[in-house]
């Protein structure tokens, strides 16, 4: 009897230990993230709501988690309702490796029940901050401030407005250039110094092309002209977005304002194209 009271004994302290090494896993509850949007309630200050959020930094109660594609399927470890954070995540200048927390939108906060192992579905919005200063947008609705920046060149040609619905990405207007043999190549400014700080800064643009392009902003510091490429657009035949980064520009010039320049050329063997432009923005603190 004793060697049956000792040998239940050890064995509770066996399975109790083996408790202790491999505690029961948390099972998680789910929250798939079907689409992250941006909504403005301010449209004549934001300009256009477009946007192309490609992933999501998620917080649980204030614990960063990790970065996701957008749409995913996200588990929680958590053990009561927690409150999921969203961070809005761009493509830092068009890389898709690079996921930058756009800083000029606000996060998503949502409460989320724990129910082990059931998914919630949600869609997350962003809205730009009330610190993000829209320096310059040009949506193309009611005019055009860019211009051909070489008056001389025959082969140069110009962004235009156009109206035609069918070509138009939202709205009343969209930017157009078009390319042909005769007219290779285009470069096209801005009309005015943009007043901006250094710091956070980007360019937003719509865009849809089948020859790629180009943005650079030119500045002047004492006394001297600089222009920079930002970033480059390849080809693509539906409307895209591109968030440009523009900070180490601003921090390396000192800028305090600048102008923003497109340009395109037909590649070798191509013998027309065209490039599509609309909501472009130029947004800093």
């Amino acid at each position: 009897m004793r060697v049956l009271t000792t040998a239940v004994i050890a064995a509770a302290f066996f399975v109790q230990g083996c408790n202790l090494i491999n505690p029961a896993e948390t099972v998680p509850t789910y929250i798939r993230l079907d689409s992250f949007k941006v909504k403005t309630n301010e449209p004549s200050r934001t300009g256009s709501a477009s946007s192309n959020i490609t992933s999501a930094f998620v917080y649980v109660d204030n614990s960063f988690i990790g970065a996701y594609d957008v749409p995913s399927t996200i588990p929680l470890m958590i053990k009561r309702d927690a409150v999921v954070t969203f961070g809005a995540g761009v493509n830092y200048s068009g890389l898709k490796s690079y996921q930058y927390l756009y800083p000029f939108y606000y996060n998503d906060t949502v409460t989320v029940k724990y129910a082990p192992g059931k998914t919630v579905n949600y869609g997350a919005y962003a809205k730009y901050t009330e610190a993000a200063q829209f320096r310059w947008v040009e949506d193309f609705e009611t005019g055009n401030s860019l211009s051909k920046l070489d008056e001389i060149s025959g082969t140069d040609t110009s962004l235009i407005r156009i109206t035609d619905p069918a070509k138009v990405y939202e709205g009343g207007g969209t930017g157009q250039i078009i390319l042909s043999s005769t007219k290779s190549t285009s470069e096209s400014i801005n009309n005015k110094d943009i007043i901006v700080k250094q710091g956070e800064g980007f360019i937003e643009v719509n865009y849809k092309c089948n020859v790629p392009f180009e943005i650079g902003l030119q500045t002047t510091t004492n006394g001297a002209l600089y222009y920079e490429p930002i970033a480059g657009a390849k080809a693509s035949e539906n409307w895209n977005k591109m968030y440009i980064g523009i900070q180490s520009f601003l921090g390396t010039y000192n800028v305090t304002s600048c102008r923003v320049i497109i340009k395109t050329k037909l590649p070798d063997g191509q013998t027309s194209g065209y490039v599509y432009l609309d909501n472009i923005k130029l947004i800093t603190y």
